[in-house]
């Protein structure tokens, strides 16, 4: 890798985690960034090579790829650690702002974590990568888009949508929020017939918001639609069914509505995760099975550990230089650097060494079989496997409040590395790119996103205002209401749980119906609002260029507002 790979790899996961970071935390979404790093490098190269020799455009290919792989992570890691972290928050307010407080115990703290966990993501991703890629031949459809993102021949108009939305959208913040002297002219939420329905039908004025609902579609912002229906239809009746019956018959007295939804809420995810658990035991047992078959024979193995994809794409053994030396040392250390850090990392947080092996295990089979789902169908899905970690933890060793966020935090960030490596493995297979070579640029990425990760939720926890409209945390939410569903009344739980039955029967989904709930209107109509856009055009992923400039822009100018509001 040359420096203007590594330079523009480190910018881009900069900027990626700093996107994905808000759009995790602000929404309950983690949208895949490769895509559009793989064009705005290709337009890159497009621009600054012109060069129409073959040899020369394949390996421009390359280093875009390994740009990719350098920068994706970034995101992934990011997305992992804000589905996760703002769960300390809803479970322990006290020692979260106690942490915040202390920013570079902070900073240190998340960087450990984001490093350890990537590490040992790294180790498990490469060590099952054969098995996915050569011998079940997964198909990995995010690897297929983003290698036709690069070779489409609609990089003009593409480029062309990118740019309106970054630039437009800046132009709209900037108009909305204002800077340094400058007030804003548009005004953040525009509100619907207030004399009648108050502020009930609104709308955010975040372009972010529109443009997610249009990429998620109607699949995902259907139950969004349905859980803010209910707030009125379902959850106000039910907790005011005191005033209207007599009081023999009345379940429990009014609370307030945070109360209600809550405990409400919590039902829901109860259910969710009850009905999970009765298909996933025969799955995790295969997976058991699968997996210690397969690490047994890979220990066996004798072969270089970084074994290339294909011979085609192997690396000249006789041209390797001391940076070959060093690399090819330092990743026969990785097993035990990953295993070092690991045990040395949870021995900070006072896990048993008996809690630390099996939570490893737990860890290895949830990342190995998240890893095939995201392989078969393009989704991580971090929130559900990260909570059948969590029960077992909680019923066997009894963890407290930052040892569990600590563990669903870990997982996230590891199971995510690995699964964003097996993609990159899979892009570059598509253009003869090694598989060593992908690896080295994923360290980069891990080591860069580590060292800035820390400050840039820093500065989003202490200048935005956690569970609130501004950074919703639906999914850190969601797992603490899980843990605490001891505490709420137990007749609120039953008709939410009740209630995520009916839904889980008509093939909605309970957590996403929650989103509804907890959000405030103004933004669930946003996203609703993109939904129905989508329907619109014909050819949708002709739009998603643009969607990724909004994406951008906003998420960077959020970071750019509160440190203009630090200097100004």
């Amino acid at each position: 890798m040359d420096f203007l790979v590594i330079g523009l790899g480190v910018v881009f996961a900069i900027i990626s985690a700093v996107i994905l970071a808000y759009i995790s935390i602000a929404t309950m979404m983690g949208p895949w960034i490769a895509p559009t790093i793989v064009l705005i490098s290709t337009i890159l190269f497009k621009v600054f090579r012109k060069s129409s020799n073959p040899e020369q455009t394949h390996q421009d290919q390359q280093n875009i790829i390994l740009i990719q792989a350098i920068a994706s992570g970034g995101g992934i890691i990011a997305t992992g650690i804000g589905f996760a972290l703002p769960m300390l928050y809803f479970l322990d307010p006290e020692t979260f702002k106690q942490w915040l407080s202390q920013p570079i115990y902070f900073c240190t703290i998340i960087s450990a974590i984001s490093f350890v966990a990537g590490a040992l993501g790294i180790w498990i991703g490469q060590s099952i990568s054969h098995k996915l890629l050569v011998e079940d031949k997964l198909p990995f459809p995010v690897s297929q888009l983003t290698y036709n993102v690069m070779t489409s021949q609609a990089h003009k108009e593409q480029a062309k949508n990118l740019s309106i939305g970054i630039v437009g959208t800046g132009l709209f913040c900037a108009l909305r929020d204002g800077f340094c002297q400058f007030r804003g002219l548009i005004p953040k939420t525009l509100t619907f017939f207030p004399g009648t329905f108050g502020n009930s039908i609104a709308l955010s004025a975040s372009p972010i918001l529109v443009a997610l609902g249009f990429t998620a579609g109607l699949a995902v912002t259907i139950p969004l639609l349905i859980g803010m229906i209910s707030k009125y239809l379902i959850l106000i009746p039910l907790n005011y069914h005191a005033d209207y019956l007599p009081t023999s018959l009345s379940l429990f007295p009014v609370l307030t509505h945070e109360a209600f939804a809550t405990a409400f809420c919590s039902g829901l995810v109860l259910s969710e995760f009850i009905i999970g658990s009765l298909r996933y035991p025969q799955i995790f047992w295969d997976t058991i099975k699968k997996s210690l078959g397969f690490f047994s024979t890979h220990v066996r193995n004798k072969t270089n550990p970084l074994r290339s994809l294909s011979p085609e794409s192997r690396d000249n053994n006789n041209t390797r230089d001391y940076y070959d030396r060093f690399s090819q040392l330092f990743f026969r250390l990785e097993p035990i650097i990953a295993l070092v850090s690991f045990f040395s990392l949870f021995w900070y947080f006072k896990f048993s060494l008996v809690s630390q092996l099996c939570l490893l295990l737990f860890i290895i089979l949830a990342t190995y079989h998240i890893s095939i789902i995201g392989a078969k169908i393009g989704q991580v899905q971090l929130g559900r496997f990260s909570t059948f970690i969590m029960i077992p933890m909680i019923l066997l060793f009894k963890p407290n409040f930052i040892q569990l966020t600590i563990i669903c935090v870990f997982f996230h960030v590891c199971a995510a590395t690995a699964t964003d490596l097996l993609f990159d493995y899979k892009t570059g297979q598509f253009c003869d790119l090694s598989q060593k070579r992908v690896h080295r640029a994923q360290w980069v990425g891990l080591i860069a996103v580590s060292l800035c990760i820390g400050a840039i939720l820093w500065l989003l926890f202490t200048n935005l205002q956690l569970g609130s409209g501004e950074l919703i945390a639906q999914r850190g939410k969601s797992k603490a209401l899980l843990i605490q569903t001891l505490s709420f009344n137990q007749y609120v739980i039953f008709f939410g749980f009740l209630y995520g039955l009916i839904l889980k029967k008509f093939k909605i989904s309970p957590t996403m119906t929650f989103g509804g709930i907890i959000m405030p209107n103004s933004i669930t109509l946003c996203l609703i609002l993109g939904g129905l856009i989508s329907l619109v055009p014909k050819d949708k992923d002709r739009y998603l260029p643009l969607c990724s400039g909004i994406f951008a822009s906003e998420s960077l100018w959020i970071l750019v507002s509160i440190l203009l509001k630090k200097l100004c």
